[in-house]
């Protein structure tokens, strides 16, 4: 079971990375997922959605821009978003602004009214703020270590919701050319939460992940098991903290319903070196479309 992702740069041409599934329950009804949307589909929504390449021009100025212009669509009608994107944002700004999408969005299966009612522009931009808002939040967090990664993403998509057993591949390790089962919620999951001091986020939002969709994200670093370790022990500090809290929000710890971390479902397949890969890339700035193969 092998796919490969299909990159194209600003004169067309394409660049081709091929990946392997792994042989579990969870990567074999993962891939049939990805291929049957596939088979209707293979163009990816979200095209310009690669970070943290050497050759990204998406500066801090490019962001907030992007983001005002977003909010400004979405209040065309009545100023419903009243923080504004700016140089400099603290993450309390940013968890403020993550709010508004997630109040007027609302669940997926509970779509909030802004969403019911909106037109296609205002639903356009909505989405759009809110890849903006988590491009912000990579820009903000990735000051002294810039670890290249990328999210693929399709429209409309088929949600499944995950077994008992699925739970138990929940990591917070990364390995290089790593794929993991996107987010596919509205909200935040419990350790981002935790990683972004999220206080505003609103507990009806605080949502562990418990479908998965054709959707993934590719990490393009490794993580070590000392920086997990460290970030394990810090949130059981935190959960000790807030247990009373969590425990009344229907959360208990250790509970590997919590989903913490990702779920790995297929590596990189090639004998190229990491540097090398990340020099290729840089040279993209889009996802063209993804490919199967038996």
């Amino acid at each position: 079971m092998k796919f490969c992702i299909v990159f194209v740069n600003s004169l067309g041409k394409e660049y081709k990375l091929q990946y392997k599934v792994y042989n579990t329950s969870i990567g074999k009804r993962w891939y049939d997922l990805l291929k049957s949307h596939l088979e209707k589909n293979n163009s990816v929504a979200e095209p310009d959605r690669l970070y943290n390449f050497p050759s990204s021009d998406w500066n801090e100025e490019k962001i907030v821009n992007e983001l005002n212009t977003c909010i400004e669509v979405i209040n065309s009608n009545e100023k419903i978003i009243t923080h504004t994107a700016y140089v400099g944002m603290p993450q309390e700004q940013l968890n403020h602004l993550h709010h508004y999408f997630e109040k007027l969005r609302g669940g997926v299966l509970t779509p909030g009214n802004f969403w019911k009612s909106a037109n296609a522009e205002h639903r356009k931009a909505l989405e759009r703020y809110n890849v903006i808002i988590h491009r912000a939040e990579n820009f903000y967090k990735q000051d002294s270590i810039k670890n290249p990664r990328i999210v693929v993403t399709f429209k409309p998509k088929k949600r499944v919701e995950l077994l008992d057993d699925d739970y138990n591949y929940f990591t917070f390790a990364r390995q290089f050319g790593e794929v993991y089962i996107n987010y596919c919620e509205v909200g935040k999951p419990l350790y981002d939460v935790f990683k972004d001091g999220d206080d505003i986020v609103g507990e009806d939002n605080i949502r562990p992940l418990r479908y998965y969709s054709p959707d993934f994200t590719v990490t393009f670093h490794d993580r070590t098991q000392e920086k997990c370790d460290r970030f394990i022990k810090a949130m059981n500090e935190w959960w000790d903290q807030n247990n009373n809290y969590l425990t009344a929000l229907g959360f208990t710890k250790n509970d590997p319903k919590n989903a913490m971390g990702n779920i790995p479902v297929a590596s990189i397949d090639t004998i190229k070196q990491p540097a090398d890969i990340i020099d290729d890339l840089s040279e993209y700035n889009k996802m063209k479309r993804v490919e199967v193969y038996e």
